[in-house]
């Protein structure tokens, strides 16, 4: 079976989509190469690489990437996690099927507490949807 090529898109690739591209790598071992970009690329956030550190998925060297990179590939899956971008993902980048999926980014508040925990929030919703879109569509668990 041919690996699958996926491209995770959001608007920086410094949170959501870096914190996809760990969880999507993850659960599709061997199924599926992951890649990761935004539409203006950030550094990564710290706050998210530590909350998937503690989901032990290390995402410490991931560097941003912008879709630009992307443009003479054609991928399997282009996976987009913010509906504003979807009509620009969809002339941009060469795909064979394209999914939307919305995920706000985490609220960062006064208290150090409450913004970890949206984060860890935004971690647990994301590897949710990795866990079961790769057993929807790259490796059925039955």
């Amino acid at each position: 079976m041919r690996m699958k090529k996926i491209l995770i898109v959001s608007e920086g690739n410094a949170c959501r989509s870096a914190m996809a591209e760990g969880w999507f790598s993850y659960y599709s071992r061997g199924s599926a190469t992951v890649k990761s970009a935004g539409i203006n690329p950030k550094a990564l956030d710290m706050r998210a690489a530590q909350s998937m550190m503690d989901a032990v998925i290390d995402i410490t060297k991931h560097k941003p990437k912008s879709i630009d990179e992307f443009k003479n590939e054609e991928f399997d899956i282009v996976l987009v996690m913010d509906k504003k971008l979807t009509t620009d993902i969809r002339t941009t980048i060469k795909h064979k099927n394209l999914y939307t999926y919305h995920f706000n980014p985490p609220l960062v508040s006064d208290d150090e507490k409450t913004t970890l925990k949206a984060y860890d929030a935004l971690r647990d919703d994301i590897e949710n949807w990795a866990f079961d879109f790769i057993h929807e569509h790259i490796k059925k668990l039955f």
